[in-house]
This record gives C-alpha cells, structure tokens and sequence, in this order.
C-alpha cells in the first residue's frame, strides 16, 4: 500500500502536468482533451491481451516490468521536456506508449490485490485501498501546481518527479512473494487459442446482468460528466488563477473523493448497493451541472469536491461487486473488461467535453455532460438490473 501511494502520487503530479503542457502549448481544451484519445486507443487495442496474461502469468512479474516501462517514459518526458524539445505531437505519442503499458499493468494490478488478503476482507481492502488512491489525488495536483508556479520549467520537474516515484512501487513489489496460482484450465496455443480465452472473458461479461449494467452505465456517465480536460480553461480562461488555480481545482475533485472513500470505508451501504450505485451517478451528474453554471472560485471547488464523492462511491461498490463476482481464474479477463469501459469513458469524455466546449464554450460543455448523466441515472432507476442487486452477505467489515 505504501509503495503503490507513493507511486500514484507521481503519477496524478504527471498526469496533471501533462494537460497543462498542453494548454500552455495550445491554449486549446480541445487539444487537451484529445489526449483521450491518445490513451483509449491503445488500452482499447492491449487491454484484451492484458487480461489474458494476467490469467496466465505471475502477476507481480507483470508489474515488475509495466512500472519500469511506465518510469521509462517518464524519464523520456522529463528529458524531452528539459532540453525544450518537447512538442504536443511528441506528448500525444508518449502518452499512447504510457496506455499501452497501462493495458497490462491495470489487469493484474487490480486482480493481485484480491491474491493479498482472504475474501472475507476483499471489501474492506478495496475500501482502504480507495482512500490511499485518493489521498494521493488530493496531493497530485496540488504538487503539479506549486512544481508550474515555483519552477521555471515546472513541468520538466513534474516529470522527474513521477519517475523517481516508481521505484517506491518496484521495491514493494521485488519484495512481495509470488502469490500460489492454480494451474490454468489448459495450455494457451496460438492466436487460435488467445482468443478462446478473450472469448471466454466476452461471455462470463455478457451474460452476467450485474456486471455488464454497471460497465455500461458508468461507461455512458463518464463519457458524457467528466470536465477534467476543461479545468485548464476554467483556471486560466474563467476564473483568471494560472497554474495555481489548476490544481486547486484538480486538488477539489480528489478532496472529494477522499471524503467519499473514507465514508465507504466506515459506513458502506449494507443493503441495495446496486441502487447506491445509481444514486451516486445521479449526484455525479447533479454535481457537474451546477459546477458548469458556477460563477465563484470556492463554490466551484465545493461542487468538483461532490463529483469526486459521489464517483468514489460507485467506484467502490463497483469494483468491490465485480471482483467477488468473479472467480480468480477469470478475474483478469474480467478486470480488462472493465478498464475498457472505465478508462474510455472518461478519455473519450475529454475528448467530447473538449470539442463541444471548442464550439459552444466550456461552461456550456459541462452543463450538457452533467444533464445527460442526470438523466442516465433516471432511466436506469427504472430499468437497469443495478436497481434490484442487493447482497446482505457482501463484506463490509
């Protein structure tokens, strides 16, 4: 826990980073948010082949090797970057290459976990994982804004920063026993074979009423509520505070989510989760509309605070539902499954939120995204198999 916090803590700082480079290379929120697309591309192509190695291969070597090949790109951005060489196309080409490690580190990362502790505790575990991740949110933007406002080059230091921070998470893992793996059910032989088992993952997705419905409503209210790529303008354009203004608007999303992860962590719902989840994108849609229509700094960083409560919530029973519902030999298919769904949303959410705040202006781009996500939350209360999951017996010690 402590190596994987340090390291996302570098990871925020560069993710952050990475979208005011690019407005301050372009001054453009559509620019900014076609770095979606840079990243659902490749984790779109690999994340299939991520979940099957995942199934297949000791899951700790796996990120031995994704977190050595994602520092490796952070030591090229800072370089880059340092020696003024680094130009919004290269940004979009690294960042597609930092996805693509991604697409396998995100399978067996997520399914390692449910190997650490007994199951009787997964849910916890998933819970005080989520306060740590987002604790780390909270300091990512904050350390992105003071490196922009306090260094020359702040984003160069940005990017050294990150890669210095993965050697927290590759000494957690070199000191981590492979987990007992059970042998596969049979031998992977061919393309013939890699997609018998992608299929396999397709089917036990597909046919579980649960699961798919949450993919699919958290696809649809990501793509249309995420702002992220417009904070940029909302900081430099709307409310006039630069780089500082950035993370502290970065920083309101991730306080939020904290705040969210440690009430889970205390007081989940013991009852209708499934409806929990529904109530929370609802809040998440509610949240965004009036950020849009916010004219104040601080009422601004009180509502971004309420998108990243409620989309902790759903986060959590989500994540926590799927992987219990899922037995280990299929969980990294599954959880490939998912980070499609998951990471696309909001990538092509940027990307969508980018081009029409381009046309109708940004404020006018949020206001849509959070209406449309309202209006999933009601549509789905009436139909959606979430509405009528409830497990009394699901962990939530």
């Amino acid at each position: 826990m402590i190596g994987w916090f340090l390291s996302v803590v570098g990871s925020q700082v560069q993710q952050w980073a990475i979208m005011w480079h690019v407005w301050e290379l372009t001054e453009s929120s559509a620019m900014v948010g076609a770095l979606g697309l840079a990243r659902v591309v490749p984790l779109i192509a690999f994340s299939l082949l991520g979940g099957v190695v995942a199934d297949r291969v000791d899951r700790r070597k796996i990120m031995l090797a994704t977190q050595g090949g994602m520092a490796l790109v952070s030591i090229v951005l800072w370089s880059l970057s340092s020696s003024g060489l680094l130009t919004v196309w290269i940004i979009y080409v690294l960042v597609s290459l930092h996805a693509s490690v991604r697409a396998f580190d995100g399978p067996a990362r997520q399914s390692l976990l449910v190997n650490l502790v007994p199951e009787r505790d997964f849910a916890s575990a998933v819970r005080v994982s989520g306060v740590s991740w987002r604790l780390a949110d909270v300091l990512g933007p904050l350390i992105t804004g003071f490196f922009i406002t306090r260094f020359e080059s702040g984003v160069s230091v940005c990017y050294a920063f990150n890669a210095v921070s993965f050697a927290a998470i590759i000494v957690s893992l070199l000191l981590l026993p492979s987990p007992p793996r059970e042998e596969p059910e049979s031998r992977l032989t061919g393309l013939r074979g890699l997609g018998g088992f992608i299929a396999d993952g397709a089917r036990f997705v597909w046919k579980n009423d649960v699961v798919r419905a949450a993919l699919l409503l958290d696809f649809w209210a990501t793509f249309f509520s995420t702002a992220d790529a417009l904070l940029p303008a909302f900081a430099g354009d709307i409310f006039q505070l630069g780089g500082s203004g950035f993370g502290v608007l970065g920083s309101s999303i991730a306080v939020g989510a904290l705040i969210g992860a440690v009430s889970m962590a205390f007081h989940p719902p013991r009852r209708s989760q499934g409806l929990w989840v529904l109530y929370a994108v609802a809040a998440y849609g509610l949240a965004t509309i009036l950020f849009g229509l916010s004219t104040n700094m601080a009422i601004a960083c009180v509502l971004l605070a309420a998108t990243g409560a409620a989309d902790m919530v759903s986060t959590v029973l989500r994540q926590t539902i799927r992987q219990l519902a899922t037995p280990d030999n299929m969980r990294g298919r599954m959880t490939s499954f998912s980070m499609i769904f998951q990471i696309s949303g909001p990538q092509l959410g940027d990307y969508e939120a980018g081009l029409v705040g381009r046309l109708c202006g940004e404020r006018i781009s949020v206001v849509i995204g959070g209406s449309v996500c309202l209006l999933l939350a009601a549509k789905w209360r009436k139909s959606s198999p979430l509405v009528k999951f409830d497990a009394p017996e699901l962990p939530t010690g």
